[in-house]
């Protein structure tokens, strides 16, 4: 993996609710039970805490053995889009926890479990 060779910008105030795909399939599959005929609507499958966008990255740059003090928060204006977006775009998880309870792991625990799976699938693809 190659380290970043400028300051990641990563907005810090845009609130988020991050979730690794593979706790996503678990929670869907935890859902599947619960759910009987005439069960009708959206469930999220989201992290247990809000955060932003800047809060995890400090550690994606530590992990190989980048500074993390090159990472600098900015606003959410920094990166226009086509459409306005609401400060937080954390999703709520309320009505799958009551179909279907269960444990969320940390974003840090989830995130120090990715890194060295990324890392390592990273290695792979670099010529």
């Amino acid at each position: 993996m190659r380290r970043p060779e400028r300051p990641g910008r990563p907005p810090a105030s845009t609130k988020i609710t991050p979730l690794r795909s593979a706790d996503v399939v678990n929670r869907i599959a935890a859902l599947g039970p619960g759910v009987g005929q005439g069960t009708k609507g959206m469930f999220h499958a989201t992290g247990s805490a809000e955060t932003t966008w800047y809060e995890p990255a400090p550690e994606v740059f530590r992990h190989p053995g980048a500074d993390p003090d090159r990472v600098r928060p900015v606003g959410s204006a920094a990166f226009p889009r086509p459409a306005p977006r609401p400060a937080t775009s954390a999703l709520a998880h309320g009505r799958r926890q009551q179909l279907a309870p269960s444990p969320s792991r940390g974003r840090r625990t989830a995130l120090h479990e990715a890194l060295p799976e990324i890392r390592k699938e990273s290695l792979r693809e670099t010529p």
